[in-house]
């Protein structure tokens, strides 16, 4: 039961954080001067999603998580996913022979992208932590 609530919780969240994070860079690339989307920021972005949100729930033991402990991972896993999915588009961008080169280029920009996104990155990880309080409150209300 423990393992399938999990399961919810994660696809869950990788599907609503996918389905805005890409929504937001698309309608962003759109709204832009060139009106070019940035598919591999795109990419980038979604690869970190999938990647820490999947090590999240596999090795954290959320359910015993404290409410201001599950918010503060909540917004710095948004945050992280903003840093790894910019450092995930150099690697998918670039060449292999390139890559280590461009790895100071990839923090700044994934530090550049959080401080212009911190804001998102707030109502994101409010958004996670309410999708993972409600499936804790209805695993709760089903094991009585």
């Amino acid at each position: 039961m423990l393992q399938s609530i999990r399961t919810k919780i994660a696809a869950t969240l990788i599907t609503s954080n996918l389905i805005l994070g890409n929504g937001i860079l698309f309608i962003g690339g759109k709204s832009s001067f060139t009106e070019a989307v940035n598919y591999p920021l795109m990419g980038g972005m979604s690869l970190a999603c999938i990647i820490l949100y999947t090590l999240f729930f596999y090795y954290s033991k959320f359910e015993t998580y404290s409410k201001f402990k599950l918010i503060l991972l909540s917004v710095l896993s948004c945050m992280a996913i903003i840093l790894l999915g910019c450092w995930c588009t150099v690697l998918l961008k670039e060449p292999i022979a390139e890559f280590f080169t461009n790895i100071p280029t990839a923090l700044l920009m994934g530090i550049m992208g959080n401080i212009m996104f911190f804001p998102v990155s707030i109502v994101l990880g409010l958004l996670n932590f309410g999708i993972i309080r409600y499936y804790k409150n209805k695993k709760n209300a089903i094991s009585f």
